[in-house]
């Protein structure tokens, strides 16, 4: 059964251009990140030409309509996994495989950050934290190589 969410991610993806079409569908084909280079290169494979400012304009709405997330440390966009990004979450990002997983923010942190927030007379936005290090994959790697 679909969530109020997924009715309106549909909703939503169903309105899209077909160049932020053809970009959201890129974001998800992808198995890491891509910058807006990397993606213009994706679609010039597919036959299409087109100008960074329309890959970075089509970038900016799927973000702006949290379909796809800037991970502003590595510069490169993702696809956002869940149904509503109205909401506090980690990006863990391998620095060796470049894979990016989302995850929840555990709700004790989240307190304290907003309770910090409010103490400051400042309300927190929905965002998310860029953190890195090495996948379990990549260290199972560097472990069967020794």
């Amino acid at each position: 059964m679909a969530s109020r969410h997924d009715c309106c991610r549909e909703t939503l993806s169903a309105n899209l251009t077909p160049n932020r079409r053809r970009v959201l569908q890129q974001l998800q084909r992808s198995e890491r990140p891509l910058s807006a280079y990397e993606l213009l290169e994706l679609l010039r494979q597919d036959g299409v030409s087109w100008q960074p400012p329309t890959a970075y304009r089509a970038l900016d709405y799927l973000v702006e309509q949290g379909l796809a997330h800037y991970l502003q440390s590595i510069q490169k966009y993702v696809v956002c996994p869940h149904s509503d990004c109205s909401h506090f979450s980690q990006l863990l990002i391998c620095v060796q495989c470049g894979q990016v997983q989302e995850v929840a923010m555990p709700a004790a942190l989240l307190t304290a950050l907003q309770q910090q927030a409010e103490e400051l007379d400042f309300q927190l936005a929905p965002q998310f934290l860029e953190l890195k290090g090495v996948c379990g994959r990549c260290r199972g790697s560097a472990i069967d190589r020794e």
